[in-house]
């Protein structure tokens, strides 16, 4: 059996364990009290690269989203992935898995694993492309991302400030592993913990205004280096609108060790725009991002990580559970030169034993998936 049977095997056995999981769980919920709820996101991509091998059709990443509400206060959120690897078994993982006590809105808290709230994409668009106008994530907050720690093992206590429009998050717990681009999900590698604050503006009214910052600090120790001081500084602002839909974000890093200190700074601009009349399933976007490195930067310098990239593109809600979007990118790595690609991507969502739309209204006829 080769290893695309493999992955579709094995990602119909969970997609099955989770419906019958999920329908069984809901027929109790009469009886515990519980409501549960299930989000399946599932993608197929093509592509077309210059000077690169393996293009062709590619499975995209398998998701499933479980949110179990305990009772009116208590809640236990999971999403686990099955990514298929080119020779080599799909990989299935747990990407978030945490469970929350609100004691009002303005004071929440919870325990696991998150994707870490740095700036505004890591928190707003989760696994599932369905979720996210574009094709890909930009490329400093990409997963797998060696500019950022996107995913973040501990504790987050978060709320409204008052009874105002501004919000905040406080984050305690392991930094990065090792290997600098996953977390210390069995503790953490140096026993000097990270922390984090965040804060939010977020007005209500027909604008779809979102902006704020944060701030995170970790001590990193990498396979054979000396150990080297993080700080991370994000700012953004969004319109989170479908007509239309802009996203400007900034990240600054400062890493230092005890041979040299280095910078790294990025910026990205998003627009969409949701065409109307005949046309108003198409919503066509565009994307510029800039990343740059210090070059005797001690964690990031030597993994030439310098990007430029735009890239342009058409979202066709062709259905309210399913999206075919077509990108071309013109980016640059490093100093390796420009490169061209196209990528078509059928990026699909349901809900697993209901009847009824998992979605919550973002605009009037257009509706995206609830991603907590």
């Amino acid at each position: 059996m080769n290893s695309f049977a493999r992955y579709s095997a094995r990602l119909a056995m969970v997609i099955v364990g989770i419906t019958v999981t999920t329908t069984t769980a809901a027929q109790d919920t009469s009886t515990l009290g519980q409501q549960i709820s299930t989000l399946i996101f599932g993608e197929i991509d093509y592509r077309e690269r210059e000077d690169q091998g393996d293009d062709g059709f590619v499975v995209g990443q398998g998701v499933a989203q479980f949110n179990v509400r305990l009772d009116d206060r208590l809640s236990v959120f999971t999403e686990m992935t099955a990514t298929a690897r080119k020779d080599q078994n799909t990989k299935f993982q747990i990407e978030r898995l945490f469970v929350r006590y609100d004691f009002s809105d303005q004071y929440k808290i919870s325990a696991g694993r998150y994707h870490t709230p740095l700036g505004y994409w890591n928190s707003a668009f989760h696994h599932g492309s369905w979720l996210q106008t574009t094709v890909s994530r930009p490329e400093t907050v990409k997963f797998g991302s060696n500019v950022i720690p996107v995913h973040f093992v501990g504790a987050l206590l978060e709320g409204n400030i008052g009874d105002s429009d501004f919000g905040y998050k406080v984050g305690y717990g392991n930094g990065r592993s090792d290997k600098i681009n996953a977390p210390g999900d069995i503790g953490d590698s140096n026993n000097s913990r990270a922390w984090m604050v965040a804060g939010h503006y977020r007005p209500p009214g027909r604008l779809g205004l979102h902006t704020g910052f944060s701030f995170y600090v970790d001590e990193i120790n990498p396979e054979f280096e000396p150990e080297i001081d993080e700080q991370l500084f994000g700012a953004y602002l969004a319109l989170e609108r479908e007509a239309p839909e802009v996203v400007v974000e900034y990240t600054y890093a400062n890493h230092e060790s005890s041979l040299n200190e280095g910078k790294v700074s990025s910026i990205y601009g998003q627009v969409a725009y949701r065409l109307t009349g005949r046309a108003d399933k198409f919503k066509p976007y565009i994307r510029a991002e800039r990343l740059d490195v210090d070059d005797d930067d001690p964690l990031l310098g030597a993994l030439g990580l310098d990007y430029k990239g735009v890239v342009a593109g058409t979202r066709w809600d062709f259905s309210p559970f399913a999206v075919l979007k077509a990108e071309i990118r013109h980016e640059e790595f490093g100093n390796t030169g420009s490169r061209n690609s196209f990528w078509l991507q059928l990026a699909f969502v349901f809900n697993p034993g209901s009847g009824s739309q998992p979605y919550v209204a973002r605009a009037p006829q257009y509706r995206v998936a609830s991603s907590r």
